[in-house]
């Protein structure tokens, strides 16, 4: 207190008191570090009184005291403030310990009691503090509490990482301490404990604790993680009890992995760095190697990789620095020598006399060699240290790949590129090692990346091309094909593999062994038992209808065996339903050859027993069965030939009917009668699909006209017609105009121009108009011009309604307009050069609208036809008196026009046609007045 400092003002001069009788109460006793500093007068007053004596008088300046007091900090021993520090983290606060640990690195530089104290916070301790001094251990450790939660936040992650750097920075301060940061990591890294779910061991003082690894000879159980409940599923149950525990164990392992995530290799990194710290850099070297065996992560394998290189580079600049030191020391003890001269003779005297002469002459016989030998042998380190790194940056690819593997084993694609490194390295043993390995680690059902069987073929390959060991080869092969010693999922894989032996004994030119080994393959005998007793698998049972082996077998039998093996063979493969198309077609082709064509139709018959239509292959065989039969007997058997052709076209599709029907037809003209032909084209017709009706119908008609005459064709023409759609209709019709063109019956031609009009768009289908136009140019007169006008206008009101895209229409198709009476009329006049006059329409065809009693179109045509009749014999006569035919000659009507003398006002007459009375009925209400 104040009065006890020496100071009456009443107050404290104190910001740090030392509370009186806390530690007496609570303990009962005054420690003993506390009454010694009492004694010897160490309390904070007097420190602060000789800090602050600035006159020298022994007098504190209060001034000065007063200023300062605040912002004082007492200095406390570092012992005592540790005492006090850990006693608080026993007492008052656990989660001190965490600072605790961080003030020891940061402050006290304890670094030993530092990872102690991590140790705890990893095993989740509550240990208790005993002893005095510089000593510290950790009691016996409670196992019972819970998990430790940082007040600042710091997870268990950042836990190992702080632990990891301490140990590794300073390892002899932790070895004192007791931390074995070795066994730590190791039973981290290897999962001995590391779930914290093994059962507890006995330790040497007979109490069950967790874990192997501890302080000072005591377990301490520790966990990587915080556990997860949902972190993987319980292993299944299994009566092999040795089984169970290897997934378990599997499990374990995968979990730790899983939970270490980028931790694992920053542990192994810093498990060597620790043995290179402590001088152990053998030891530092086995770790990295260790560890590089060990992670199954690619992160991991680059982070361990790099660490390593960096070590072995650091190893040689060192023993570079070593060496350059040496020659140094060497150059500088020859310039000593040097400048001594006499003086270093008069030592060497003095020291020969006094060494024996046993010694005199090892001197004699080392001589400089001992310097020579230091050197060399500093050298050979140097070199020795430059071929472990360039050893380790060629194993770079082949330990990368090891990785890769422990990721998944059943990669089949990663063995067969580690096969393929050794091989370039040159070691083919150990490529044989590798795929001998592979075939023990690669399960069929899991295997990714490519075929189990790619992994057999590559080790026959490696035996057979590069060791130049057949026998190996066969061994191989006869493990893998006969005793089954791998179990393939796909029977396709062990197929491939029968088939690479047979084809190695070709190769070898052990042709019975071959065929021996092909008819053995699919007799379905192989395999009755696989290895070890169990039953064959669902490959070897496939391997009697592999498409492989069949195909193999073939080929060899017909190369190699007879001709009743072959048809054997033929035959047990169509029995067993393997056969395929392509079979029965080479089967059939093979007797053909041999001259036995019965048996040859015989295999098309239990073919095509086997691939009816609609099958794919119906329609080969069919040719091919028809083509051969009408081969052999030509037009011998036409009613057997007649019945195939039934029999074929009754069940085949219309989509290849056409084909069949073509070549019946031929042979009917060849061999049998023209009515048949024609019947069957016409059968052909009715049966192909609707876009092959047109061009069956024209081979149809052509066929006709060929012997039955033109005339013939009409009927064929009109069932063309009337079966087709508009599109091919109206070409048929064209050319059914064209052909009663060629007869000259024009009015024929001209009535299926106006049928065909009205399936013909103008707007789609302008080749049909210009032909028909080209018609009445060359074969009609105005009235019929007229009439097809009239029908044009009639056609395209009736297709007016009708809309089309315009891909459909056409990008190139002209654009057609909708004309009128007046309009087409000087359209002709223009484009034929005629001055048109105004003069009445003929045949019925009006000025103006249409009156309800003409709005029928097909009124219109019967008032026309009466029309024709009354007027056809004037006009027959006017034209036979002019001396013209059919044909409209337009130059002589414009001459006729020029001489005539003009016709009177109100009077409308046309040239060439007399003036008669017509009754009025005719025109019905159309009548203004009186008859002409």
């Amino acid at each position: 207190n104040a009065e006890e400092n020496g100071n009456g003002d009443g107050k404290s001069s104190l910001r740090v008191i030392v509370r009186k009788g806390v530690h007496k109460t609570k303990f009962g006793f005054e420690p003993p570090l506390v009454s010694e500093w009492r004694k010897r007068g160490w309390g904070y007053h007097q420190i602060l009184a000789q800090q602050y004596d600035d006159d020298g008088d022994g007098n504190r300046n209060s001034n000065k005291l007063g200023k300062y007091s605040s912002e004082y900090e007492p200095t406390v021993p570092t012992e005592t403030a540790l005492r006090i520090l850990r006693r608080h983290a026993l007492c008052f606060d656990t989660t001190f310990r965490e600072d605790l640990a961080t003030l020891c690195i940061t402050r006290y530089h304890r670094y030993g009691e530092a990872a102690s104290l991590l140790l705890q916070l990893l095993n989740n301790e509550e240990a208790g503090i005993s002893g005095s001094g510089n000593s510290f251990r950790t009691s016996k450790p409670s196992l019972s509490s819970g998990v430790f939660m940082s007040p600042n936040g710091t997870t268990r992650h950042e836990l190992w990482l702080r632990f990891a750097e301490v140990c590794t920075g300073h390892p002899r301060e932790a070895k004192v301490a007791g931390v074995d940061f070795d066994g730590i990591v190791r039973a981290v890294l290897k999962g001995h404990d590391a779930l914290g779910a093994a059962s507890g061991t006995a330790d040497s003082g007979g109490s069950r604790v967790k874990g192997g690894i501890g302080v000072d000879g005591q377990g301490l159980g520790f966990q990587v993680f915080d556990r997860s409940s949902s972190a993987f599923g319980a292993t299944e149950d299994d009566n092999d009890r040795t089984q169970q525990q290897q997934q378990q164990q599997n499990t374990d392992t995968r979990v730790i992995n899983h939970r270490l995530g980028e931790m694992e290799g920053t542990l192994w990194t810093r498990l060597a760095e620790y043995h290179v710290r402590a001088g152990d850099f053998e030891l530092a070297r086995s770790v990295y190697e260790e560890a590089l065996d060990a992670i199954t992560r690619v992160r991991d394998f680059s982070l361990v990789f790099d660490a390593y290189v960096k070590f072995e580079e650091s190893v040689i600049e060192a023993l570079m620095e070593l060496m350059d030191d040496d020659e140094e020391d060497e150059d500088a003890d020859g310039a000593d020598g040097m400048d001594e001269g006499g003086s270093g003779k008069a030592k060497s005297k003095s020291k020969s006399e006094n060494t024996t002469d046993d010694d005199e002459d090892m001197d004699i016989l080392l001589g400089d060699n001992a310097a020579n030998e230091e050197s060399a042998g500093a050298s050979a380190d140097v070199e020795l240290a430059m071929a472990r790194a360039e050893h380790l940056t060629a194993r770079r690819p082949l330990l990368l790949n090891r990785v890769l593997l422990r990721q998944n084993p059943h990669n089949v694609g990663e063995w067969i590129k580690r096969s393929k490194l050794y091989m370039d390295l040159g070691e083919v043993d150990m490529a044989t090692s590798a795929l001998e390995e592979s075939l023990k680690s690669v399960i069929a059902r899991k295997s990714v990346n490519g075929s189990p069987s790619s992994l057999v073929l590559t080790l026959v390959d490696i035996h057979e091309n590069e060791r130049k060991d057949v026998d190996a080869s066969r061994r191989v092969l006869e493990r893998i094909c006969s005793k089954n010693e791998y179990d393939f999922q796909d029977t396709e894989d062990l197929a491939q593999c029968h088939a690479a032996w047979v084809e190695l004994e070709l190769r070898q030119e052990n042709w019975d062994m071959a065929l021996d080994l092909a008819r053995r393959s699919v007799s379905g005998k192989i395999g009755a038992s696989g290895a070890h007793g169990k039953r064959s698998s669902k490959a070897i049972k496939g391997l009697a209808k592999s498409l492989r082996l069949w195909n193999l077998l073939f080929d060899l039998e017909e190369s190699l065996g007879t001709v009743q093996t072959t048809k054997d063979a033929y035959d047990r493969a169509l029995e067993w339903k393997v056969a395929t198309a392509s079979h029965v077609l080479n089967y059939a082709t093979f007797l053909k050859d041999h001259k036995y064509f019965e048996e040859s139709f015989a295999a098309y018959e239990r073919g095509l027993g086997l691939f009816p239509f609609p099958h794919p292959g119906a329609q080969m065989l069919w040719k091919n069965y028809l083509t051969m039969f009408l081969e052999r007997y030509e037009g011998s058997k036409t009613p057997r030939v007649r019945e195939l052709f039934d029999r074929c076209l009754a069940d085949c599709p219309p989509e290849a009917a056409s084909e069949f029907y073509i070549q019946y037809g031929e042979y009917e003209e060849n061999h049998g009668l023209t009515k048949r032909a024609l019947s069957v084209y016409e059968r052909m017709c009715n049966a192909v699909p609707a876009a092959e009706k047109y061009t069956a119908y024209r081979l149809y008609i052509a066929k006709a006209i060929h012997y039955l005459g033109v005339t013939s064709a009409r009927p064929i023409y009109e069932s063309a017609i009337a079966a087709l759609e508009d599109g091919p209709a109206s070409r048929i019709c064209l050319e059914y105009a064209k052909m009663e063109t060629g007869l000259r019956e024009i009015d024929r031609a001209r009535t299926v121009l106006v049928y065909g009009a009205q399936l013909a768009d103008p707007r789609r289908d302008p080749d049909y108009w210009s032909a028909w136009h080209d018609f009445e140019v060359s074969h009609g007169n105005e009235e019929t011009f007229r009439e097809m006008l009239r029908v044009k206008r009639s056609v395209q009101a009736a297709f007016s309604t009708v809309n089309y895209n315009a891909a459909e229409m056409g990008a190139g198709a002209p654009k057609v307009e909708t004309l009128t009476d007046e309009g087409a009329l000087e359209m002709i006049a223009s484009q034929e050069g005629v001055d048109l006059q105004e003069k009445p329409l003929i045949g019925g065809f009006v000025q103006g609208k249409r009156t309800a009693e003409m709005a029928d179109l097909g009124e219109v045509e019967r008032r026309a036809a009466r029309l024709r009749q009354a007027t056809g014999a004037v006009t027959n006569n006017a034209i036979a008196t002019n001396g013209a035919d059919d044909e409209i000659d337009i130059d002589d009507i414009e001459e006729e026009e020029e001489e005539e003398t003009p016709t009177p006002a109100g009077k409308v007459g046309v040239k060439g046609v007399k003036e008669k009375a017509i009754p009025a009925a005719v025109f019905g209400g159309l009548a203004a007045g009186g008859n002409k």
